[in-house]
């Protein structure tokens, strides 16, 4: 609070410094238009000597001793509209020092008024934190006294237990009770994670249990499975044998057949062969040849008897 207060007064000697320097600045452009406009008065006498007329070399006289720069009434002309000019800037110019002055000083009371207000919005609010913790306070004493009455026969009675035991003061007694406490809740600690870790062991036992029964369950389910397999397998054995013994038989009757047909073929053979002479030799395992010989044996049989019915119905 101090250092703001001290920053604030720095400002106002800063500002007042500037306002000071702007004053002097101000003085200084009055005097420089106090001068001018007494040369324009000049100036102006000297016209109106001229207007009047005087002489020329008196006029001359009276612009050189008023300026010896204005020597034509041009020059004169235009230094006239110069300060004229002058003059108008420096009446806007004071006006709008003033306006803006005018307009610092307000700002710099709206930003003063504003920081005493949120200083005395901050100062009502720790007020009232203040008061409250004030009220919060004065609660808490009235319930510790009312504590303390309701607790003060309790005070005689350890009192009369100091007189009458080992304890040589309350205090000893009080530590000797929250001893007791602490052994109490520590044992009630040690038992409570016995229980706990009896219960997880026998969570575990059941989960373990359950897994054991779920893999001798699954065990016997495999086994009969196996078993139907096995079965089925012996079943299908003996149908496989069965059928194996058919095939047997069947290769039996036709290696019979077979041997039937090939001595049937060599016998027709041999008997065609009588007839017809065949060229070349023939092996006696080949039935195949010797069926070739046998059809074109019945072949020029046919023909034969064809040859011959013709023949005889020519005669």
């Amino acid at each position: 609070m101090r250092g703001r207060e001290l920053q604030a007064a720095e400002e106002d000697s800063t500002n007042s410094f500037i306002c000071v320097l702007k004053k002097m600045k101000e003085v200084r452009l009055m005097e420089k238009v106090v001068e001018e406009t007494e040369e324009v008065r000049k100036l102006g006498r000297a016209w109106g000597a001229l207007q009047g007329g005087r002489s020329r070399q008196g006029v001359a006289l009276a612009v050189a001793a008023v300026s010896p720069q204005l020597w034509c009434c041009q020059a004169f002309t235009e230094r006239m509209e110069t300060l004229a000019e002058q003059w108008r800037d420096l009446h806007a110019r004071r006006a709008q020092l003033k306006a803006h002055e005018n307009e610092r000083l307000r700002t710099q009371a709206l930003k003063k008024a504003k920081e005493e207000k949120e200083e005395n919005l901050k100062k009502e609010s720790e007020l009232l934190r203040a008061r409250r913790e004030l009220e919060a306070l004065r609660k808490k004493h009235q319930k510790l006294s009312k504590k303390l009455v309701k607790y003060s026969r309790f005070k005689r009675y350890l009192e009369d237990v100091v007189e009458n035991s080992q304890f040589p003061d309350i205090d000893d007694i009080i530590s000797y009770y929250k001893a007791i406490l602490r052994t109490c809740k520590d044992l009630l600690q040690s038992q409570w994670w016995h229980r706990q870790l009896m219960e997880q062991g026998k969570g575990l036992q059941q989960q373990l249990r359950a897994g054991k029964e779920a893999e001798i369950l699954q065990c016997r389910n495999d086994l009969v499975q196996l078993k139907e397999s096995f079965d089925q397998a012996q079943s299908d054995i003996r149908q496989w044998e069965d059928r194996w013994a058919q095939v047997q038989d069947r290769q039996a009757r036709k290696a019979v057949e077979l041997r039937s047909l090939t001595m049937a073929i060599h016998g027709l053979f041999h008997a065609a062969s009588a007839r017809l002479q065949p060229q070349g030799r023939v092996a006696a395992g080949d039935s195949h040849r010797q069926l070739d010989m046998i059809r074109q044996f019945i072949h020029d049989l046919q023909d034969f008897t064809e040859d011959m019915k013709e023949r005889g119905r020519a005669l």
